[in-house]
């Protein structure tokens, strides 16, 4: 398992993801219900039904680094409807959550009626001060969405071992959950509303040291599943036969400590976000390209298919392996540090979200007052990743959730809080593509609990 940035190294297993965390000012009391929103100025053109997030209410950004709590907040989902008004308006209700692993604890149905929340780490108890007192969580909560204005909260499921990445089958009736820690697979089918008793998975992989799964996607097809190993820096693939998980060719080597990945929309490529710079020096990072993004080319045919012998090959015959994948490409996502990023809908473009350093410690010598979106351009015929611009997000302090409209060209990114230690706040940005595409802001902020970190679309 990773080493993570300072003295909450020993805690969190995967990479200890910087956080912030903003104070929610709506004054009621917290409970299993919704409670009333705070609007904004709607973006016209944001394509979709609505925006479900979930937001951390132990947690502050320098705590990766001091290891303090801050005032003790609720952890939220909030679903925030596109009501086409040209207004928004957010419904909570609190479920246990935890910004402490990779940006992927949050799952929805494809027709947006239900989400899954993952507990990767549980609540503090009322005197807990410090991280290394929050214990390991076990929870998988169902949330209804079928009503947006008022999500209720329908199974609370205790997990085989603290759940981490979620994944949703494409069938909508299986639901995959990473035990980091086990280096397992929980599979639950999910059936009128409520997850079933799980099957459980091992790796099936021989002579590996390191068993930290810190992701696991389906690929599109459903026939088939890409995990992440985060000790071990690999990416395995796996074919799923409707009923157990099989290791699909060999692993690929990663750069240090690969954690969220993405399939592309045709399935031909994964790409994976490595963070390279871990432990006590991770806080550094800000002057380093700390983060990498890895892209893989997918072998989803076992019919052999050599390439012509090269003249170089001494071999008195060569046969190629008959499932080939390959990393195609590699290239640095910017200097800080890029754990979450989005592809568009069309497989065109890839946007990663770099947080810098504004995590640090506000007295920190390199903290930054600002973040970035790193806009890359993507060749679905090769894999090729070429870099199209930097976008500086000032006063974004560790943007971790991201995701596109259903149009492609609109992106919501989350704020774990403001620059002063305040509210979170979810902001809008406009993707024009062309000879130099750009991405300018769209809106409002909309205002969002401390402790925002993710942030999905029901399309």
């Amino acid at each position: 398992m990773a080493e993570t940035p300072g003295k909450l190294a020993r805690y969190l297993q995967p990479l200890a993801r910087p956080t912030a965390t903003a104070v929610l000012t709506l004054g009621l009391a917290f409970s299993p219900a919704v409670v009333p929103g705070t609007e904004a100025t709607e973006p016209s053109a944001f394509d979709g039904r609505a925006l479900v997030a979930l937001a951390d209410g132990a947690m502050l950004a320098s705590g990766y680094i001091d290891g303090h709590l801050g005032p003790r907040r609720p952890d939220l989902l909030s679903v925030i409807p596109l009501s086409g008004d040209n207004s928004l308006q957010r419904q909570d209700i609190e479920v246990s959550n935890s910004v402490a692993t990779w940006p992927n604890v949050l799952a929805l149905t494809a027709d947006g009626s239900f989400a899954f929340v993952t507990e990767p780490f549980g609540q503090p108890g009322d005197e807990a001060t410090e991280f290394s007192e929050i214990p390991r969580g076990s929870r998988i909560t169902v949330v209804d969405l079928s009503n947006l204005q008022t999500p209720r909260i329908v199974q609370e499921v205790e997990g085989a071992g603290p759940p981490a990445a979620i994944d949703l089958h494409p069938s909508g009736d299986l639901v995959a959950v990473t035990l980091p820690f086990d280096g397992r697979i929980a599979l639950y089918p999910f059936a009128e509303g409520r997850l079933g008793a799980p099957t459980l998975h091992d790796l099936g992989l021989e002579e590996l040291t390191n068993s930290f799964v810190p992701e696991f996607k389906w690929h599109p097809s459903g026939d088939f599943a890409a995990v992440t190993l985060g000790g071990a820096d690999l990416v395995a693939f796996y074919r799923f036969d409707g009923e157990v998980l099989l290791p699909w060719g060999e692993p690929l080597r990663t750069a240090p400590l690969p954690g969220k990945g993405a399939w592309t929309p045709d399935g031909r490529y994964f790409v994976v976000t490595t963070i390279t710079v871990t432990g006590d020096m991770a806080q550094l990072g800000y002057g380093r390209n700390a983060s990498l993004f890895a892209v893989f080319a997918f072998d989803g045919d076992q019919t052999p298919g050599s390439p012509p012998r090269r003249a170089n090959d001494r071999s008195t015959a060569y046969e190629s392996a008959p499932i080939q994948h390959a990393r195609v490409a590699q290239v640095p996502a910017g200097m800080g540090y890029v754990e979450n990023f989005a592809i568009s809908p069309d497989g065109n473009w890839v946007i990663g979200l770099n947080m810098v350093a504004s995590w640090l410690p506000s007295d920190h010598p390199g903290r930054s007052d600002y973040s970035e979106l790193t806009l890359f351009a993507f060749d679905r015929e090769t894999g090729m990743m070429t870099p199209r611009g930097v976008t500086r997000l000032d006063g974004i302090v560790l943007p971790q959730g991201i995701t596109f409209d259903a149009s492609g060209r609109n992106l919501a990114v989350t704020a774990y809080q403001g620059y002063d230690g305040g509210d979170g706040s979810l902001t809008f940005w406009h993707l024009e593509t062309g000879a130099q595409p750009t991405l300018s802001q769209i809106g409002d902020p909309l205002p969002m609990p401390r402790g925002l970190h993710l942030v999905e679309l029901v399309r």
